[in-house]
């Protein structure tokens, strides 16, 4: 098969890494990776804080789910099984939301606060640029047998103005995707089957 397409069937999210170090000269190629996604009008908006600190990603680990928490605590309590399962999850003390991954990369971007249609329509597609540097990343780094996995409940960190500072986020930046990577404790299982009948119309 293709490599490129043997690689795309091949990326799984995984959650169960390697205590061993990911090299930083591999994080920065990774990075490139990302940087060569497709933006809006080429701006690139990406910027990227990588995170090696054992000690920093469990504390950040911690901060994100009691904010989720907290979160939850403010809108009542939820009656959908669902949501009290992921509440029951975050109150593990031992819970990692990023897997004790010897790697966190945080993607940025710069949100524009005018009120003008051009402004909010560039910050919408800041999801999709930075959503598209983030996929670029977790390929490439299944090309060179690292494990990733994109971890939303991560993005409560981006209401922290503490944890903000702390990663010198400047103003105007927002957290768009939280990635964590690794070597996996074993092979990559296979992907699931994907749903086929997913054309909705074909006009030629």
């Amino acid at each position: 098969m293709n490599e490129v397409f043997d690689n795309i069937y091949s990326r799984r999210s995984v959650r169960n890494y390697k205590p061993i170090d990911v090299p930083d000269d591999i994080v920065r190629e990774l990075i490139k990776a990302g940087t060569y996604a497709p933006s809006a009008v080429n701006r690139q908006p990406w910027r990227f804080v990588v995170i090696k600190n054992k000690e920093m990603i469990t504390r950040l680990s911690d901060r994100a789910k009691k904010l989720w928490l907290d979160g939850l605590d403010k809108v009542g309590e939820s009656s959908d099984p669902q949501v009290q399962r992921l509440a029951n999850v975050m109150q593990r003390p031992e819970f990692n939301i990023f897997y004790s991954a010897p790697v966190l990369i945080l993607i940025f971007a710069r949100v524009s606060s005018q009120q003008a249609a051009v402004a909010e329509f560039e910050n919408i597609m800041l999801i999709d640029d930075c959503a598209a540097a983030a996929e670029n990343i977790m390929l490439a780094a299944r090309s060179l047998g690292i494990g990733s996995c994109w971890i939303g409940w991560g993005m409560s960190l981006d209401s922290d103005q503490e944890i903000r500072q702390e990663l010198h986020a400047p103003d105007g930046y927002h957290l768009m995707a939280p990635l964590v990577f690794g070597y996996p404790v074993k092979d990559i299982e296979k992907a699931p089957p994907r749903e086929e009948d997913v054309i909705l119309n074909w006009i030629a």
